[in-house]
């Protein structure tokens, strides 16, 4: 949900989901995984916590891109998705991965094959039978170039089949439902994190007979998005709201404590925070960054941690950004820490790597960005911008534009909301210390997401929340192929190093990997990091049993009301 790239909210006002492992024990031939877990006993002392609710109003962004699970590449609508659709595993709010769809699951000793076992009676919110079938559908439909799923390639490249699924053939890919309730995923190389993956939004079930009925239009009409989750879709009147009432036939009904969850679209931070003073809106994560410091130390304020990078790409393949020494200038002209500590009034952190804070090593599980500043390095200096600035300005007249004579006019794409503007604003400073104009475009957030995924842009936002707590995570996302490469970034030395790393399974060897193809971003600079993420709600003082994910996700149906 972000995965996902997640830039459907502000800059400063992001969401997604989160991950970890079932407890695991050894049978025979096979390791097994199975979980029930502190998070899930966590989910009934929650609900006991306070009475049900009968309708809860929450706005975390806009009319979604798409409601469609594999074609959703944003963190608000990964989490209005999750509310009604669940796939084999799901994160929990610990940061573990827990049973969903499946009930139990066992990999081969050789790690190229994952069995997922379903649980009995599963059925869809029209009451018909769900079975392993559905998953294999779904996975095949990723796969298939004519989806155009821009999770894709991060979510299957690791099948055995790919490749020629591909190329227009989609029963390539090499998953399987020996019966009703077994759905096995080969590898082609073992991965010893893939029950992460397994537990993302894009792989979630879904219903041929409904699909091909419907069309595109499956995702948009309540009637026929028909889904397996913990709730099931009403209404959905795009930039007004979408409706979801409470799933009958979801098997963990019992625990779902809010009858109605209406998710309102608003695209305006003002109307929001308004909306949210009058009483309408129980939640909000659309707040307006003026308001930051007074609401800071009230009860209704809440803080959360967030796996994130926010930053700005670069078209790498038009130019002037197809020049790295330009990209290089530009990354060091921004003042990470004066957006941090002034624009977000120290609710963010500056990034001087692209790999976030709170991400482990998977050497040995210390941070990976420590590791990175000990070990390897970074050319940014948050301490020093001033060192940064002159170091800009030398870059440009080796490219041939001292003091900026000569270079174009650029522009930035942006979508309005939370700190954006005035963060747009600032570059429009900052650049002008390279002798640089720049001109601001902004967009409503459907026309950015759409221009940034055919690469129509010059410069424009980029914030990415992690889908699960892994350095490639992020680091996929500029692979040459990866959907999510909105800048066309391409070089085979990182391709390759990145490759590497997905088949290693030692630590310190994989970790070295990461590291080399990190140091290769952050001299080639496909994307300028500014910041590492935090995420900022509203919340109700007596809602209680809201869970949020470290991947900016949240889950709402949970919650509870105490008088």
């Amino acid at each position: 949900m972000k995965k996902i790239l997640a830039n459907a909210v502000s800059l400063g006002l992001l969401a997604l989901s989160l991950s970890a492992c079932g407890a695991a024990k050894e049978n025979s031939n096979l390791q097994t995984t199975a979980g029930k877990s502190s998070a899930e006993e966590k989910n009934q002392e929650l609900t006991d916590a306070g009475s049900p609710i009968d309708k809860l109003d929450v706005c975390i962004g806009p009319s979604p891109e798409t409601m469609d699970p594999q074609l959703n590449s944003t963190l608000d609508g990964g989490t209005m998705i999750m509310h009604c659709f669940e796939g084999l595993l799901k994160y929990g709010e610990d940061g573990k991965v827990l049973p969903a769809m499946a009930e139990s699951w066992e990999t081969s000793k050789d790690g190229l094959s994952w069995t997922f076992h379903l649980r009995d009676g599963l059925k869809w919110s029209d009451g018909q039978e769900l079975s392993a079938e559905d998953f294999v559908y779904s996975f095949r439909r990723l796969a298939d170039q004519k989806t155009a799923a821009p999770y894709s390639y991060d979510m299957l490249n690791m099948v055995a089949g790919y490749e020629e699924a591909t190329k227009g053939n989609p029963e390539a890919l090499q998953v399987e439902a020996p019966d009703k309730k077994t759905f096995i995923v080969h590898l082609s190389t073992p991965l010893s994190y893939y029950e992460k993956i397994a537990a993302f939004v894009s792989l979630v079930p879904l219903r041929k007979d409904i699909l091909e009925k419907n069309g595109e239009s499956w995702s948009i009409n309540a009637s026929s998005y028909i889904s397996n989750g913990a709730y099931q879709m009403s209404e959905f009147v795009d930039g007004d709201y979408i409706a979801l009432k409470k799933n009958p036939y979801y098997y963990d009904a019992d625990k779902v404590s809010v009858n109605e969850l209406i998710f309102h679209l608003v695209d305006d931070d003002n109307s929001a925070y308004n909306a949210y003073q009058e009483g309408s809106l129980d939640v909000t994560s659309r707040i307006p960054s003026e308001e930051m410091a007074s609401l800071r130390n009230t009860e209704d304020f809440k803080t959360y941690p967030m796996l994130g990078t926010s930053g700005m790409v670069f078209n790498t393949e038009k130019a002037p950004f197809d020049n790295p020494k330009v990209r290089k200038a530009f990354a060091l002209a921004i003042d990470k820490k004066y957006i941090a500590e002034n624009i977000f009034e120290g609710y963010r952190t500056p990034a001087s790597t692209f790999v976030c804070e709170g991400i482990t090593d998977p050497a040995d599980g210390s941070s990976f960005v420590e590791k990175t500043l000990q070990d390897y390095g970074t050319p940014f200096h948050p301490d020093d911008y001033e060192k940064d600035l002159e170091e800009a300005k030398k870059l440009m007249a080796e490219a041939g534009y001292p003091n900026g004579e000569g270079f174009p006019k650029v522009k930035y794409l942006n979508n309005a909301g939370g700190a954006n503007n005035t963060i747009s604003e600032y570059l429009q400073s900052a650049f002008k210390e390279l002798g640089v104009e720049l001109e601001i475009d902004t967009q409503e957030w459907k026309v950015v997401s759409a221009t940034q995924h055919v690469g129509d842009f010059q410069l424009t936002r980029f914030a990415w929340v992690y889908d699960y707590n892994e350095p490639s995570q992020l680091l996929n996302v500029f692979r040459s192929k990866d959907r999510n490469n909105y800048g066309r970034y391409s070089n085979e030395s990182y391709d390759k190093l990145m490759q590497e790393a997905m088949a290693e399974s030692d630590g310190e060897k994989r970790s070295k990997l990461l590291h080399e193809a990190e140091q290769i971003l952050l001299e080639d600079l496909p994307m300028a990091p500014m910041v590492f993420s935090k995420d900022n709600y509203l919340v109700r003082p007596n809602l209680k049993g809201m869970q949020h994910l470290e991947t900016g996700n949240t889950y709402f149906m949970y919650c509870t009301r105490t008088e």
